[in-house]
C-alpha cells in the first residue's frame, strides 16, 4: 500500500507541476489567463488520476501523513480542475455546466478539509458526492445521455 501511496503521490505531484508550468507559461505570453489544455486533458491528466484517489478511500485507508498528503493532494486538483473547467474558454455553458464544474470545486473542497481532519468518512462522503457530480456531467456533456460505464453490450470484466 505504501508503494501505491508513494506513487500517486508522485503522480499527482508531477501533475501540478504540469499545471503550474501550464499557468505560468500562458500567463507570461498572453499577460492573462489563456487556457491551454482541452477539457478532455484536463479530465486524462487531473480529475480522473486524483478521483481515483479520492474513491480508494473504502479500501486503502491511509496509514501515515505522507499517505493522508497524497489525498490532501488529490483534493486540492479536483478543487482546482473544476475552476479550470469554469474558465471561459472550456466552459460548455453558463448554465449547467457552470454548476456542476461549481459542485465539482465544492466537493473536492469538502475532500480536502475532511483529508486535512484525518477523517476517512468525510473523504469517503466527498467521494461519494463527486461521483454523483461527475455522472450529472457526463451525461449531457460526454456520454450524450448515456449512464457512465461501459456503453451496452460491452463486458467490462477482466
Amino acid at each position: 500500500m505504501q508503494e501505491t501511496i508513494v506513487m500517486m503521490r508522485t503522480f499527482l505531484l508531477s501533475a501540478l507541476g504540469v499545471f503550474a508550468l501550464f499557468t505560468i507559461n500562458s500567463s507570461a505570453q498572453s499577460g492573462g489567463i489563456t487556457p491551454v489544455a482541452t477539457i478532455s486533458q484536463i479530465q486524462r491528466a487531473m480529475v480522473s488520476p486524483s478521483s481515483d484517489v479520492i474513491f480508494s478511500i473504502g479500501s486503502q485507508e491511509p496509514e501515515t501523513d505522507e499517505d493522508w498528503q497524497a489525498f490532501e493532494n488529490a483534493a486540492v486538483i479536483l478543487t482546482e480542475a473544476g475552476n479550470l473547467f469554469m474558465m471561459d474558454g472550456r466552459k460548455k455553458d453558463d448554465g449547467l455546466w457552470m454548476e456542476l464544474a461549481g459542485a465539482m470545486s465544492e466537493a473536492g473542497a469538502a475532500a480536502l478539509t475532511a483529508a486535512e481532519a484525518r477523517d476517512v468518512d468525510g473523504v469517503f462522503t466527498a467521494g461519494n458526492t463527486l461521483i454523483e457530480v461527475c455522472e450529472a456531467c457526463h451525461q449531457p456533456y460526454r456520454d450524450g445521455g448515456r449512464p457512465m460505464g461501459p456503453p451496452p453490450g460491452v463486458d467490462d470484466r477482466p
